[in-house]
């Protein structure tokens, strides 16, 4: 027995020695939070009672989704993140710093997907150093007194929102890298703000460029990049783009610099709804053509727009107002200038040695020192506004023009309004179906007498239109020029607070038309039952007259045919002349029958009378 037991304890003994490790199954540890403190001089080991004292340490400790907790304090140390999915999160910007005493970098990222947010990073050549590291997320942090305060370098799809770089040669540097998006940035007192090189489809927005000594924004050899709603002020240029071809420049604001938006050898950019004031120069362009300058304003500026040997570019729906020189050209040729208002500039324009063309064929410009008149009330002037010798505005428009967007699920419409009223709460409105049957808006001026001249895409209303004023026609109306895709109408009205509707007229032809042809059809339709009633009506009264014909018949011992015959004979005769009354006042043919045996047929009494005898 006791040999029994032993055997037994051994073998199992064997058993758990020799396979024990491969029947434990592990259990796999949740994402950590790893601690750190700098002021922490105790044991360390990363939790929160014993944070590691050096972030370094933290991140040789942690894995993949962990997230490392920095407190209050100055690290001074190089940080090096070569793990992905990490989250690195600073107590605030301003506690958390980390400071590289002036080493090769600060904090260097060659991991994916690492969050990093809260932190001031401070004395390095290299603040953040993205090398070949994608899908990062960058918040909150600062980046001051560094060569680079943060660097991107052949790294794409990273995210940088609401970080400050502030005292660094460059802010931030982007170097051949793609799709990244910058947001609500602050880069001031840089020699550079934001630098792009070599580098495409990346987003620049919200941003704010403040006091740098170069550039707010410099793009180099940089293309497909989407500027929206930045804002330049105090640089010395507020964004440049050189050697950049197919970018987007729209919404972005540009004060108090030398030059507030420097196009410089760069071709098919689009410029669109930015505002230009107060710099030396607003806009300048310098050997760039084939580019798109719309709906801008420069106002208050030494020179409006400058253009500087740069042809085929298009300029249209601007504002340049207030300004030494609202618009300039020299040596550049092959633009075309439409639909903008020079207003109350020193000078409008000057042209040296450029020939352009200065309307588009229909309509021109607005001057505001023009002093033709329009006697056939359609809106332009009558005479040309010179701009120089090689030079003329043929169609000047007598008033601003004003640029108005109506959206649709799939389509934004332009319409562009010449009026000297003041345009107000203009707007659309839609029909049963969804469709945009109405334009509506308030005009409103001083004494004397108001005029609007305004294009409608076919597209957006179909023609006819008809225009009321306060719900009656307006003063004076008409149709001044039509394309194929758009209408021009012109009215007038005496000058006070009007509503003017502008929609789509039904011919009024078709719609009586149409009333006549439902009273036709209806009139047809009674006419047709009338004389199917009354001609069922006789029909009736016919088979009756038969039926009566048999009964009497059926009573006489022996066959009668020959008296039937008579009576029928007889009562044909007599209704002859109401059937022919009947044709003529109904224009219906009626083919009574001739004879007994013939009616008897047609309404199978024959046929009956054999099944009653059977």
């Amino acid at each position: 027995m006791n040999r029994k037991v032993t055997l037994i304890v051994f073998v199992s003994f064997f058993v758990l020695a020799t396979f024990g490790t491969q029947l434990m199954v592990p259990v796999a540890a949740g994402p950590r939070t790893i601690y750190v403190d700098a002021g922490n001089t105790d044991f360390e080991d990363g939790s929160k009672e014993y944070p590691y004292n050096t972030i370094q340490e933290g991140i040789n400790e942690a894995v993949p989704e962990d997230t490392i907790q920095v407190r209050a304090g100055i690290y001074n140390e190089s940080i090096y993140i070569d793990k992905h999915d990490l989250m690195l999160i600073g107590e605030s910007r301003e506690s958390a710093i980390i400071d590289g005493g002036g080493g090769r970098f600060v904090v260097y990222i060659t991991a994916n997907n690492i969050t990093f947010s809260g932190f001031t990073v401070q004395n390095g050549e290299y603040g953040i150093w993205l090398y070949k590291s994608s899908d990062n997320n960058f918040t909150g942090n600062i980046a001051l007194n560094n060569q680079y305060g943060i660097y991107l370098e052949s790294s794409s799809y990273n995210s940088f929102s609401g970080n400050t770089v502030s005292g660094n040669s460059y802010g931030i540097y982007v170097y051949h890298s793609s799709h990244n998006v910058f947001s609500s940035n602050t880069a001031s007192r840089n020699s550079d703000g934001i630098y792009l090189e070599g580098s495409s489809y990346n987003s620049l927005s919200g941003n704010t460029l403040s006091s740098n000594n170069r550039h707010g924004i410099l793009l180099y050899h940089s293309s497909n990049i989407v500027l929206s709603g930045n804002t330049a002020l105090n640089n010395t240029y507020g964004i440049y783009a050189s050697g950049s071809d197919n970018n987007v420049l729209s919404g972005n604001t540009v004060s108090n610099n030398d030059y507030g938006i420097y196009i410089y050898y760069s071709g098919s950019n689009i410029l669109s709804g930015n505002v230009a004031s107060n710099n030396s120069y607003g806009v300048y362009f310098w050997g760039s053509n084939n580019n798109v300058f719309s709906g801008n304003v420069a106002s208050n500026n030494s020179y409006g727009v400058y253009f500087y040997y740069s042809g085929d570019n298009v300029i249209s729906g601007n504002d340049a107002s207030s300004n030494g020189y609202g618009i300039f050209f020299w040596g550049s040729s092959n633009n075309i200038i439409f639909h903008n208002n020079f207003i109350s500039n020193t000078e409008p324009l000057n042209s040296i040695g450029s020939v352009n063309s200065w309307d588009n064929g229909a309509e021109g410009n607005f001057w505001s020192d023009y002093d033709g008149t329009d006697a056939n009330w359609d809106g332009i002037g009558d005479t040309p506004r010179p701009t120089d010798g090689n030079n003329q505005d043929n169609h000047p428009l007598m008033a601003m023009l004003l640029q108005f967007n109506i959206m649709t699920e799939n389509q934004s419409y332009k319409i562009n309004v010449v009026s000297n009223s003041t345009i107000s709460n203009f707007q659309c409105r839609y029909d049963v179906y969804n469709r945009i049957n109405v334009i509506s808006f308030k005009v409103d001026g001083a004494e004397g007498k108001g005029f609007c001249r305004i294009s409608i895409p076919h597209a957006l209303i179909e023609p006819p239109y008809m225009v009321t004023v306060d719900e009656n026609p307006p003063s004076y109306s008409k149709i001044v020029h039509t394309n194929g895709t758009h209408t021009w109408l012109y009215f007038t009205c005496e000058h006070s607070e009007h509503e003017v509707i502008i929609m789509h007229k039904s011919s009024p032809g078709l719609a009586f038309l149409s009333q006549w042809a439902i009273l036709g059809l209806t009139a047809t339709v009674v006419i047709l039952l009338s004389i199917s009633i009354h001609y069922y009506r006789l029909f009736r009264e016919q088979k009756k007259v038969i039926q009566a014909y048999e009964r009497e018949l059926g009573s006489f011992p022996v066959s009668h045919s020959e008296r039937a015959r008579t009576y029928f004979i007889k009562d044909v005769i007599e209704r002859e002349e109401k059937i022919e009354k009947f044709k003529k006042k109904y224009g219906v043919k009626v083919y009574p029958a001739s004879t007994l045996e013939e009616l008897v047929e047609k309404l199978g009494l024959q046929k009956e009378k054999g099944k009653a005898k059977r």
